[in-house]
């Protein structure tokens, strides 16, 4: 929903956040490393390892996507600006 102000001036402005915003994600999903294959379990110490591996992978991975995260927010605030309002 556009609030405001000439929708020929806000387009333009409009796609250099959202190219801006593809770039961002692009280079974030470019700079991910290959998933590691899964671990297999070997009994209980095996499995009570493999449950505190994937605390930390779970932890690593919440790390790694928090830039796209801040992208998304970065977007949704730049375009409110233009009076472009995503809830």
């Amino acid at each position: 929903v556009v609030v405001g102000g000439d929708n020929s001036t806000v387009l333009p402005n409009v796609l250099d956040e959202l190219v801006r915003f593809r770039m961002k994600v692009r280079h974030y999903a470019l700079a991910l490393p290959e998933a590691a294959d899964a671990v297999p379990m070997e009994g209980v110490v095996g499995a009570q390892e493999s449950k505190q591996e994937q605390k930390e992978k779970r932890k690593q991975l919440m790390q790694e996507r928090k830039p796209l995260l801040e992208a998304c927010d970065s977007l949704r605030a730049d375009l409110a600006t233009f009076g472009i309002h995503i809830k």
